[in-house]
């Protein structure tokens, strides 16, 4: 009974460490952009200088609308870079993105990073975009569909 407890203790301390294992991302920038009657801003820019490859980024995108309406659409990933021929940046969506209100949250990772030798780091960006249908004319009807960038650096130090 003794060594099965034991074994249940090791096996419950090695998924926490498993479940751990996530990016602490933060905003950088927001952006602004009109369209027609409607100012859109939105979380643009995020960073994370201190990132282990493959550990899972948790991020969340707020916008607002100061006028008018605008309605979530989609949230893509676009690329990850950079894209050098011998030593890319890669990674992948981990999962389907989850909106609510005006807020989108989403999963990924990278399972590459490329080393910057001058910088002596590896690197990464992710490159998504927001789209929302955007009332451009202020009636209150949503009549155009926006694409709003959204970008993620991350840093592993050597």
């Amino acid at each position: 009974m003794r060594k099965s407890f034991s074994s249940l203790v090791v096996v419950a301390l090695v998924l926490a460490g498993l479940w751990a294992a996530s990016a602490t991302l933060g905003l950088t920038e927001s952006s602004s952009d009109t369209e027609g009657a409607t100012t859109i801003t939105w979380d643009s820019s995020f960073a994370d200088l201190d990132y282990n490859l493959g550990d899972t980024i948790t991020m969340t995108v707020n916008w607002d609308v100061d006028a008018g309406v605008a309605t979530y659409d989609s949230f893509v990933v676009k690329r990850f870079t950079p894209r050098s021929k011998k030593d890319p940046a890669a990674g992948a969506l981990l999962s389907t993105p989850n909106q609510s209100g005006t807020e989108v949250t989403v999963e990924f990772n990278f399972d590459e990073l490329h080393f910057d030798k001058k910088r002596n780091v590896e690197i990464g960006n992710a490159h998504f975009k927001l789209y929302l249908m955007v009332d451009s004319d202020g009636d209150g009807e949503v009549d155009e569909l926006e694409g709003y960038g959204v970008n993620v650096h991350v840093e592993d130090p050597q």
